[in-house]
């Protein structure tokens, strides 16, 4: 099934509806959700003057405490924590265990240009830029 074309205008229609209707039922989950949706598509600005062309005195002030507000977490499915298995430790026999070195036998060599590192694949020759020959 293809999808549906929605114009600008009828989506932003439909949201301008949507916060309408969240304010007349004091839903501020559903405000602080529209609103967040307003402001990734028009920026906070377009935010500030849609509270004040579709809200009274008293629901702007019901929206920005609704926005104010930390959304609430959504629920995770809690796990029942079982006391964890005893593992038996044994310990290890010194002798298997190869000595580990900590010097360096070299020091780091340095990381060739980047220029260079990225046209020896194509031109395996290339010693640094060439005068033109053709200009002179």
């Amino acid at each position: 099934m293809p999808a549906v074309f929605v114009s600008p205008r009828l989506r932003e229609r439909q949201l301008r509806e949507a916060l309408q209707e969240a304010l007349q039922q004091q839903d501020a989950q559903a405000l602080r959700q529209l609103s967040d949706r307003l402001v990734h598509r028009h920026g906070p600005v377009q935010l500030q003057r849609w509270i004040q062309a579709l809200a009274s005195d008293p629901q702007q002030l019901f929206w920005r405490q609704a926005l104010a507000q930390p959304s609430k977490p959504v629920p995770q499915p809690s796990i029942a924590l079982e006391e964890p298995p005893v593992v038996e430790e044994h310990p290890i026999a010194e002798e298997s265990a190869p000595p580990v070195e900590e010097t360096l036998e070299q020091p780091p060599v340095p990381a060739p240009a980047p220029i260079k590192t990225a046209l020896q694949g194509w031109l395996p020759q290339w010693d640094g830029p060439q005068i033109d020959r053709l200009a002179s």
